[in-house]
Parts: structure tokens; sequence; C-alpha cells
């Protein structure tokens, strides 16, 4: 029996190299895992924003008004009810766009989220307009949750986990 060339040896154990690499990339320990389970019929995109701002109420955001006017406002101008599009946090340290799909789960890694800060989600149709917007403090995996409540209203949970796979 004929041994394989060194050309062929070496080769193999390079193809095998990339596949245990390629293999464990996706669990790796400097992701975190973002899990949005929307039980809606629509399909909405969530916007998840990280900021060094500690409280809810010093957050502002930059919002286009119904007249196309570009603002500023802050998260309590956002909870009334107004009707704002293409909602964007102000001075936002990062950011990931999560599309979610109608009654299903939408998943998304993201490496080198900083555990320390606040992970805001901006809630909004394909069209831009604001449904709804959710703070929350997590040291690693997030999951968010659209439901609609008795009254018809759009409601989210979210909770912390060491993981959500």
């Amino acid at each position: 029996m004929r041994l394989p060339s060194h050309r062929v040896a070496v080769t193999c154990i390079i193809t095998g190299l990339v596949l245990v690499a390629g293999c464990s990339t996706p669990f790796s320990d400097d992701e975190t895992q973002i899990l949005i389970e929307n039980e809606h019929e629509s399909a909405y995109q969530v916007t998840a924003f990280q900021s060094a701002q500690g409280s809810q109420d010093g957050l502002k955001f930059d919002v286009t008004t119904e007249d196309g006017e570009r603002r500023i406002v802050g998260f309590d101008e956002l909870q009334d009810g107004a009707n704002y599009t293409n909602v964007t946090l102000s001075g936002a340290e990062r950011s990931v766009r999560v599309p979610t799909i109608a009654d299903d789960n939408s998943t998304q890694f993201v490496d080198d989220w900083n555990e320390s800060q606040t992970t805001i989600y901006v809630v909004e149709t394909y069209e831009n307009e604001l449904v709804d917007i959710h703070v929350v403090e997590c040291t690693r995996d997030m999951a968010l949750t659209f439901t609609t409540a008795s009254d018809g209203s759009f409601t989210t949970s979210s909770r912390c986990a060491k993981s959500v796979h």
C-alpha cells in the first residue's frame, strides 16, 4: 500500500483545519444573540441600539415628523403615540438591524456587543413607522417577544438569557 504524497496530506490537514474553524465560528463566546419572537401576522424591522446612557429618561432620538421635519425627541415623547418615522437613537454606540418574519422567529448574532450598556429596541413597520420602543439591560443574550394584548394593542416583552439558542 502506497502512502499519500506530502502534498495530499498537507491539503487534507489544511482542509480539516478550515472546516473545524468554520464550524466553531458560529458558537463564538464573543457573540451576543438577539432573538425576536414575532407572534403577529405582520413583519417588522427591529433596530437594536446600544447606549452608555443608563437611564431611559436621558435617551434622545432623531425622528421624522408627519410633516417630514427631522427633530430630536425624548423617550417620553415616543411613548405618547405620536406618528414618527425613521426613529434612530442619538449618540448610539452601535446598532444592528434585525428584520422579522410574520408569525416566526428571527435571530441576529452580534460580535462585541458591550455587556455593560443599555440596549434600546426600535420596532418599525417596513414603511419606517414607529410601532414600539423597548429598553432592556442584559449581560448577554436577549429575546424580544411581540404579542397582542387583550385590548388588541401591540405589546413587547423581553427577557435576558444565558442562552436563547
